[in-house]
């Protein structure tokens, strides 16, 4: 849940609803809580794919940051002239 979605819905008791509108990223929501229940976490396994994706994309990022942060990138204009670095 985005975070606005969140805090609006769970400062709501059972039967109760948003007397306003909440708004996020997604449009604008009248929210109304029927019933709560606690969810069992998902064990290793169920979370395993998504664990090991997420790892893979954080050391992706940080070694494509690592290289773009030593590269030594020079510009050029149209007629072959180079440009001044920017900051």
């Amino acid at each position: 849940m985005v975070p606005e979605f969140a805090d609006a819905a769970f400062k709501l008791g059972k039967g109760e609803y948003t007397k306003t509108p909440v708004h996020t990223q997604f449009g604008w929501h009248v929210i109304k809580v029927d019933d709560r229940r606690t969810a069992a976490p998902p064990s290793f396994e169920e979370s395993k794919q998504e664990l090991t994706e997420e790892v893979a994309r954080d050391i992706v990022n940080a070694k494509v940051k690592a290289l773009r942060d030593s590269a030594k990138i020079e510009t050029f204009a149209l007629d072959g002239s180079p440009l001044p670095a920017k900051p």
